[in-house]
């Protein structure tokens, strides 16, 4: 993943940067792969999320539960397909064709959720582990204002 999705949080960064891969996985994987490689991301993604929830729980602000509704989204619409992929009457291009859609439609969805509301997440974690949020100097590129 780019450094710039990184937020500071070395656990944190450290599981997106696993939820990317698995991903990538699924987007390279050929049908008779799709099944495991959705399992897999899968189980990452659903641990990953339960620790991203229970922190959500504790900040209780108006995004938190958002937040949670969206890991849930993203864990159902795994089920959905894998469904797909185990239902003998689908043809294979069909589930070709949707595994695709899926492995694409995340992999613009996660750099989005990571800057937009994992953020918080690390904010949160950071002022309970040291009573506010650091400021985060970075450098800008030239001709970006």
């Amino acid at each position: 993943m780019t450094s710039s999705l990184h937020l500071g949080d070395t656990s944190l960064d450290d599981d997106h940067d696993r939820l990317q891969r698995y991903i990538a996985v699924l987007q390279a994987a050929a049908p008779e792969q799709a099944v495991h490689a959705i399992d897999d991301l899968r189980a990452h993604a659903a641990v990953h999320f339960a620790a991203e929830d229970q922190d959500l729980l504790a900040i209780k602000d108006g995004n938190s539960q958002c937040h949670i509704d969206e890991h849930s989204a993203v864990l159902k619409s795994l089920d959905d397909v894998r469904a797909v992929l185990v239902n003998d009457k689908v043809l294979t291009d069909a589930k070709a064709s949707l595994v695709k859609r899926l492995a694409s439609e995340l992999c613009a969805w996660l750099p989005e959720h990571i800057r937009e509301m994992d953020a918080a997440v690390v904010t949160y974690r950071l002022k309970q582990r040291f009573g506010g949020a650091p400021v985060r100097i970075m450098r800008r590129e030239m001709g970006t204002p």
